[in-house]
């Protein structure tokens, strides 16, 4: 299921950026990327649900949701970035081009898993496997 791989990945990438950022405060990582305590704190909690629907057993709805919460919260952060890169001085060293674009990018896929349509199996399962119909011989 692609919604569950967008789900392992973000969350995998998310959680190498905040604990990486746990030990990089108040500059930028590698001069590219915002690592603001806050900022890092959002990511621990964003890949730890990620990372819960990405590899757990959970409904489609518990993806979906998640993956929409995500999805919305970075395309948004990424919108008023472009506004005021600080957040409203929420994150004091302020988002850089970088921030924004991987927010945006992250939060448009994240969105687009969310969305996707589950894959039909039944057309690629045998008549009357896993349906509880038992297979109709011929004589």
């Amino acid at each position: 299921m692609a919604a569950k791989w967008i789900a392992r990945i973000l969350g995998i990438v998310v959680a190498l950026l905040a604990i990486i950022g746990l030990f990089i405060e108040g500059e930028h990582l590698g001069g590219f990327a915002n690592v603001d305590l806050t900022l890092d704190i959002a990511r621990i909690v964003i890949a730890a649900a990620l990372l819960w629907v990405g590899f757990g057993r959970v409904s489609r709805a518990a993806l979906a949701t998640v993956l929409g919460v995500v999805g919305a919260a970075y395309v948004l952060m990424a919108v008023l970035a472009f506004v005021d890169s600080t957040l409203f001085g929420v994150l004091p060293t302020g988002f850089t081009g970088f921030d924004i674009g991987f927010h945006l990018v992250a939060g448009v896929l994240a969105l687009v898993g969310a969305f996707l349509p589950l894959r039909d199996d039944a057309a690629t399962r045998p008549a009357g496997a896993g349906t509880g119909a038992r297979p109709t011989t011929t004589r």
